[in-house]
């Protein structure tokens, strides 16, 4: 299946140009291309912070492996996450006067093998007053929607859906917040599609729900199937930014 991906790159030159355009990015809080964990199986962090603040804790029997050069944690629906609780570090509000281009990022590569359910990727949700962000896939609705949603009270959200994140195949599924003056607006990515929605929302509220993927807080709406080189920014990245992820990494899953 990634048998191209190895033709045109040595193996350390694909792994080198799969991580580079994720530790280029900006705000950057969190990459977990899910290639490292430690003795407990919890999810190590390639951005550099403390293990303390970025580890994600390993939930039930996920299993990692591999596909060719791409490293991923199987989720069986059944319990499986991997989790942080609330964090300062995980409170993106989209207002951050430090950051130039205020918003929030985040996106993965996902391969879903159940379409019954909804399933949660990248989330810090949970129930009303407890929620903040979340990047979720429903493959039992029609057009097989990924969704990007944001909440500024807690409890009511704004959402952009887009078609096409099907099962049994490696999708590129991401969502921005952009906070900016010339208005807000949400957008999501499912590989190299794209769609936008407009906001009213100023900031995104600061939820005490655990960071998860895999899952959103419950813990509920589990991913059954497999993640691999997931990120979190707390920046609104340019869409020239996100198409240079899919583009640099999508050989090594066969997209």
């Amino acid at each position: 299946m990634l048998e191209r991906a190895t033709k045109r790159l040595g193996a350390r030159d694909a792994l080198q140009v799969s991580s580079d355009p994720i530790l280029r990015l900006t705000g950057l809080r969190g990459y977990w291309p899910m290639s490292a964990f430690d003795d407990a199986g919890n999810a190590a962090d390639l951005a550099g912070f403390d293990a303390a603040v970025t580890e994600l804790t390993y939930n039930g029997n996920p299993t990692y492996s591999y596909d060719g050069l791409a490293p991923y944690i199987r989720f069986d629906g059944v319990g499986d996450y991997l989790s942080h609780i609330d964090a300062a570090h995980y409170d993106i509000l989209g207002t951050e006067a430090f950051v130039g281009v205020p918003g929030l990022t985040l996106g993965g590569w996902f391969y879903i093998e159940d379409d019954a359910n909804a399933q949660g990727l990248i989330t810090k949700w949970g129930a009303a007053v407890h929620r903040s962000y979340y990047l979720w896939a429903d493959p039992s609705a029609a057009g097989d929607p990924a969704t990007f949603q944001i909440t500024d009270d807690g409890t009511n959200w704004d959402d952009v859906s887009l078609a096409g994140c099907t099962i049994d195949a490696w999708h590129f599924v991401a969502g921005r917040y952009d906070d900016s003056d010339a208005g807000a607006e949400l957008k999501v990515w499912v590989d190299g599609d794209s769609d936008t929605a407009a906001t009213a929302r100023d900031s995104i509220f600061d939820s005490d729900a655990a960071f998860m993927i895999g899952a959103r807080e419950g813990p509920i709406t589990y991913l059954t199937g497999r993640a691999s080189h997931c990120w979190l920014c707390a920046a609104a990245l340019s869409d020239e930014c996100i198409h240079a992820i899919f583009q640099q990494q999508r050989s090594l899953f066969g997209v």
